[in-house]
């Protein structure tokens, strides 16, 4: 079964190369995108996407923000179990810490070079096939423990 794996991000340049690295991993991997939270929370309440195994959120973005989208997410039954890795070009340990207490599951700062980021999402697309998202290793970039769940 092909990977679901949902971005929301307003930059089309990242759009595009994010969807180019998750490509050259997997080409049956389906990728998403919404342009903003609201039009994200709008896909997945109407079913234009199914429940997607992942959502990579930017966290700036105009109309509902990452965190916007966020807290709605995480206050929904249905979407609540999602694993959402924040996706931002922050890197402000303010933001990183918010986004652990909100729920996020790991914190990536967008990086400079594509093949820094095929390997940050071959990586998530591994453990995702084999049921470990939650335990992803420590690397350059902040994860969050699942022992820190505010669940």
């Amino acid at each position: 079964m092909a990977l679901n794996i949902f971005l929301i991000d307003d930059d089309a340049d990242d759009r595009d190369v994010f969807r180019e690295a998750l490509y050259e991993i997997d080409p049956k991997i389906v990728c998403s995108t919404a342009i903003d939270g609201r039009k994200a929370l709008s896909m997945l309440n109407h079913g234009v996407i199914g429940i997607p195994d992942v959502i990579f959120l930017d966290l700036n973005m105009p109309g509902m923000t990452g965190w916007e989208f966020l807290a709605v997410l995480k206050e929904s039954p249905i979407l609540y179990d999602i694993p959402v890795i924040i996706y931002s070009t922050s890197s402000y340990s303010e933001d990183i810490i918010k986004a652990q207490k909100n729920g996020a599951l790991c914190f990536y700062s967008k990086p400079a070079r594509f093949s820094e980021l095929q390997m940050n999402l071959a990586a998530v697309v591994d453990h995702l096939r084999d049921g470990t998202l939650a335990f992803l290793p420590e690397t350059s970039n902040r994860f969050l423990t699942p022992a820190n769940d505010p669940r």
